[in-house]
């Protein structure tokens, strides 16, 4: 079997078995969605007009993590919802379809496919473009859902609900169109990193235990603003642009783009040497 034929395989099977994770998706990010436009309405309840949001204010809603925690007596953790289901769902999402590719039917496609590294690269293919679709799959639903509630479809981002409603504590009274681009690419960006890094794991350890280490990261990156735990540049509202001393988006995707080589290069070394009988 040739490359593109089992890339053929990959993306029609790996869609099939992930189509009802992603209207999963779709669901939760209609009641994200629901949740930002009620919360504003109760904020700004005593207002005569209460702000419209914006396509990328929702986006901002969603993705925006939480504010760097400091530990005191009076300040508690606040668990960042949101983001962390968003990610932990799309890592799920991911987990275990190469898994199971290795026994019955796709064992057969490895043993015809020429190589290796085609099955390693094909599958990585596939875990990129799953994705990606989760996240179109986002875009899509909040302009859906800006189109109903006659919100405006726009990559503008409303000052007023950056410390109001997220709680950002930002200096700045307005944010530069960068912003914006972070808040587009870069919680995407760090996602396919993660699953890509989950999918190389579970080649060492069972695919559970790989997706419990992705969470400790996540869970890590929101309890501390460190920049070498890759989950930080995944929240819009660490930004060097919303807060001072923020994290540099390009820091992040070198990072990132690092850590990503190396999982894929470790997983195609590996997996040249891997044992695929003890999977059946």
């Amino acid at each position: 079997m040739n490359f593109y034929k089992l890339l053929k395989y990959d993306l029609k099977n790996g869609f099939r078995v992930g189509g009802l994770k992603l209207m999963i998706i779709i669901l939760m990010t209609l009641a994200f969605c629901l949740d930002f436009y009620l919360r504003k309405d109760i904020v700004y309840m005593v207002d005569p007009l209460t702000p419209s949001g914006t396509w990328m204010d929702y986006l901002f809603y969603i993705f925006a993590g939480i504010k760097e925690y400091t530990p005191s007596i009076t300040e508690e953790f606040i668990f960042p919802i949101k983001w962390i289901l968003i990610h932990l769902f799309i890592l799920y999402s991911t987990l275990y379809y190469p898994h199971r590719d290795l026994s019955s039917l796709g064992l057969n496609v490895l043993v015809r496919t020429k190589g290796r590294l085609a099955w390693w690269l094909s599958k990585s293919i596939w875990n990129i473009s799953y994705v990606l679709t989760c996240y179109i799959s986002i875009f899509l639903t909040i302009i859906i859902f800006c189109l109903a509630a006659n919100e405006p479809i726009s990559l503008e981002i409303t000052p007023m609900f950056v410390n109001d409603l997220l709680d950002a504590g930002s200096p700045f009274d307005t944010f530069p169109s960068y912003l914006a681009s972070v808040i587009l690419l870069m919680p995407m960006f760090i996602s396919i990193v993660l699953n890509l890094v989950q999918m190389t794991l579970g080649l060492f350890i069972k695919p559970l235990y790989s997706f419990g280490m992705m969470a400790v990261i996540l869970l890590a990156s929101a309890y501390f603003l460190n920049p070498f735990l890759i989950g930080n540049y995944a929240m819009p509202i660490r930004s060097e642009y919303v807060i001072e001393n923020g994290l540099q988006a390009t820091t992040g995707v070198m990072l990132s783009a690092l850590i990503m080589t190396l999982a894929f290069l470790i997983g195609s070394f590996y997996f040249k040497r891997y044992d695929i009988l003890d999977e059946e």
